[in-house]
């Protein structure tokens, strides 16, 4: 039994003939998702060739009530809509090395002629605004100088989550009933 799994998105894209609700969307008009978006069902929500596609928390929580660990790689602005709820996450930011070692390390995939040096730059300097502007929800920084290793590290991070006592926030125990009772609803 798989224990990680993502969330399934909800949008306003129309349903194609393989496909069907829940599998890989929950499909829904255009207006319960605006009525949605309005009263704060979901962590992150956007637009793409104008769909709308959000990550509700009723779906984290059905994965949650299922038993397994919900995955979720958010935009930096969407975490502390996620720490400030009832969900009480583990928050992992994984960051870019040096733009020196993450060309070689597109160099070394392959991959160099697919980047180009100012999408690079780009990536380097959003996680450095991320960091500097979220990096207080971050529970842990992971700097991705080797994938191999960087996964090796990920797997192990979530490993003592599963196994060894963490500290929390004293708000989250005193919160802890109301978050048993929600994951019900």
């Amino acid at each position: 039994m798989k224990i990680y799994r993502g969330s399934i998105l909800d949008t306003t894209r129309p349903k194609q003939p393989n496909e069907r609700d829940g599998v890989p969307y929950y499909f829904v008009s255009k207006q319960a998702f605006q009525e949605d978006a309005t009263s704060g069902k979901f962590v992150e929500w956007g637009e793409y060739q104008k769909h709308l596609y959000g990550t509700s928390f009723g779906e984290i929580r059905r994965v949650i009530q299922r038993g397994r660990t919900c995955v979720l790689t958010l935009k930096p602005q969407s975490i502390p809509v996620l720490r400030n709820s009832d969900l009480m996450p583990y928050v992992i930011f994984i960051a870019p090395t040096s733009l020196e070692r993450l060309k070689m390390s597109k160099q070394r995939q392959g991959i160099n002629g697919n980047v180009k040096e100012d999408e690079l730059k780009a990536i380097v300097a959003e996680a450095k605004k991320a960091e500097e502007q979220f990096g207080h929800y971050f529970d842990k920084v992971i700097v991705n100088y080797d994938l191999e290793q960087s996964f090796h590290e990920l797997r192990l991070v979530i490993h003592r989550l599963e196994s060894e006592p963490q500290w929390v926030p004293s708000v989250w125990l005193k919160s802890t009933n109301s978050v048993s009772n929600n994951l019900h609803q």
